[in-house]
């Protein structure tokens, strides 16, 4: 039986630390551009979708914790040519075949950023 990749590598944390000035200069350094944000959530984004599905990564400030996601965004060519057989997104988290280049792209480049924020890796 296939794994259910779709949705978002979730992680929460509560910190002392400046998260958004260590999000930021995590961002800069693989890569990711900020595409969006406000006050309380930010999202960034690595790729552009035409070799490879865009990585994305959203940190937002919930009141009392900050949560971090991370997926990888598929392309409408790609879902027409799988015949829909790939989520609009996929989880990071390891394991499966589909989707499984961007998907260990973007786990290695969080896994950079986690243990700067206090958190283990992503498996």
């Amino acid at each position: 039986m296939a794994r259910n990749l779709g949705g978002r590598t979730v992680r929460e944390l509560q910190s002392d630390v400046n998260v958004w000035g260590v999000v930021d200069a995590w961002a800069a350094e693989n890569g990711y551009a900020l595409v969006a944000g406000d006050q309380v959530t930010r999202v960034y984004k690595r790729g552009t979708g035409f070799w490879t599905a865009p990585q994305m990564f959203q940190i937002g400030w919930t009141g009392n914790a900050y949560r971090l996601e991370a997926w990888v965004s598929v392309t409408g060519l790609n879902r027409v040519v799988t015949l829909g057989l790939m989520p609009e997104e996929m989880m990071i988290d390891g394991g499966g075949f589909v989707g499984s280049l961007p998907r260990q792209t973007a786990r290695k480049h969080v896994n950079a950023l986690l243990p700067r924020l206090g958190l283990a890796p992503i498996d």
